[in-house]
């Protein structure tokens, strides 16, 4: 989660926010998320067998957004992302050779006794590196719930 807890933004203030590296956490909690979307879309389709590529893949593509704009500056990759109404502690940040992972999750309750009125949102954001990178030089920080992640790429220091 994020190095800094309770921490409010300002317009002027970068949080860094702790990057894990190699690590298929997230993945598995976005494939879950599409897992159960797939579902869904199954049972709303009549649970008619043979349409399970088509129903993984509407899924896919309702969970999971891929960050299209990856920007190239000397020896390193930067990605940014607007993450309006989330914390530090909110978010998740995972970069491997290949790509990076951003989960953003809260739940939020309407405030009263009853805890079944309890909303969640979750954002599963992807960005695919165009050549490898090294995770181990990852960095992430979020300012005026703006988050960036920049990393080198391999071979690079």
């Amino acid at each position: 989660m994020a190095m800094q807890t309770g921490t409010s933004l300002s317009r002027d203030t970068s949080v860094p926010v702790s990057v894990r590296k190699n690590d298929r956490q997230l993945s598995n909690r976005a494939n879950d998320a599409v897992a159960r979307r797939a579902y869904s879309l199954f049972l709303a389709d009549g649970a008619a067998d043979g349409k399970d590529m088509e129903h993984w893949l509407r899924a896919e593509s309702e969970v999971v957004t891929h960050i299209p704009d990856i920007r190239e500056s000397g020896s390193s990759y930067t990605i940014a992302v607007a993450l309006p109404g989330f914390s530090p502690e909110e978010i998740d940040v995972n970069v491997d050779e290949n790509a990076a992972m951003i989960v953003a999750d809260k739940s939020q309750s309407d405030g009263g006794a009853d805890k079944s009125n309890v909303r969640r949102e979750s954002l599963f954001l992807v960005a695919d590196w165009p050549t490898s990178v090294d995770p181990a030089t990852a960095s992430a920080n979020l300012r005026d719930h703006n988050l960036t992640v920049t990393v080198k790429r391999s071979g690079t220091r």
